[in-house]
């Protein structure tokens, strides 16, 4: 944690110089994507690259590790695609048992596609109506031998956005996965719920559930709960923190991480 904490305070050193840069020239401030889980259904305006790039610690049980990267290039065709490429984080993961060796290597990365599913203004749409998108995705794997699963696993996500008073937002996700367990495939169901507000004009937050039907062949359902806050830097700059939870055993199971996201 401490680690995090200071490698938060250099990117914030270091964006310091760019507070004042204006790299897209839109007016509208960066809305990424993460740190929350959800997926939101809004995409970069049509024609600008945006970069989200992270690194979270986590500790589950006796295990420790840390993702370096998860870096998401976005970009939109038109006004209802958007092109995204999930570039393979680096891992460190540690067991906790005497003797047993760290793995570490890139993960498997990602290629996806966002589609506007209607209007993306509220006052276009009927009342209590949200926006739309569907995210659909499959990982690519050419990762490390002790990280990648070994074979495609696609995933399509419903992604719905609610517009709340006091520039408050609800966003939602559903999803099913067909992941790789080894040599066996599994259905995976996940749900989640993130609540966004606003502090000020710079500062943004998110509190959010989110659930898994199971993460592996023979496992069952896991649950977890989060929380961060976001800084505008520029309005094509943010920095972002947050801190969560698995609900289910083993104990200690929590994680927490840092990142950034700039627009062209």
């Amino acid at each position: 944690m401490i680690r995090a904490l200071v490698v938060l305070l250099l990117c914030v050193l270091t964006a310091a110089p760019l507070a004042a840069q204006e790299f897209s020239g839109l007016q509208e401030p960066i809305n990424p994507d993460r740190p929350d889980f959800t997926n939101g259904p809004l995409l970069v305006a049509p024609g600008h690259l945006q970069l989200e790039t992270g690194y979270t610690y986590a500790r589950t049980g006796s295990e420790r590790s840390r993702s370096l990267g998860e870096i998401l290039l976005r970009y939109a065709l038109d006004d209802r695609w958007e092109a995204r490429l999930g570039l393979n984080s680096y891992d460190w993961i540690d067991s906790g048992v005497p003797g047993e060796r760290r793995i570490s290597g890139f993960e498997d990365p990602f290629v996806e596609v966002k589609v506007r599913l209607n209007d993306a203004e509220a006052k276009h749409r009927a009342p209590g109506v949200p926006a739309l998108g569907l995210l659909v995705q499959t990982t690519v794997p050419v990762g490390s031998r002790a990280l990648t699963g070994d074979a495609w696993q696609p995933t399509a996500t419903l992604a719905l956005h609610w517009d709340l008073p006091a520039d408050g937002s609800l966003e939602s996700n559903l999803g099913y996965s067909r992941p790789a367990d080894g040599d066996r495939r599994f259905d995976q169901l996940f749900a989640s719920v993130s609540a966004g507000f606003q502090l000020n004009e710079k500062v943004g937050g998110f509190l959010e559930g989110y659930v898994f039907s199971k993460e592996s062949v023979d496992g069952s359902a896991t649950h977890f709960a989060d929380v961060g806050l976001s800084y505008l830097i520029s309005r094509d700059l943010a920095l972002d923190i947050r801190v969560g939870a698995g609900l289910d055993a083993p104990h200690p199971n929590w994680y927490t991480g840092l990142g950034a996201a700039i627009r062209w």
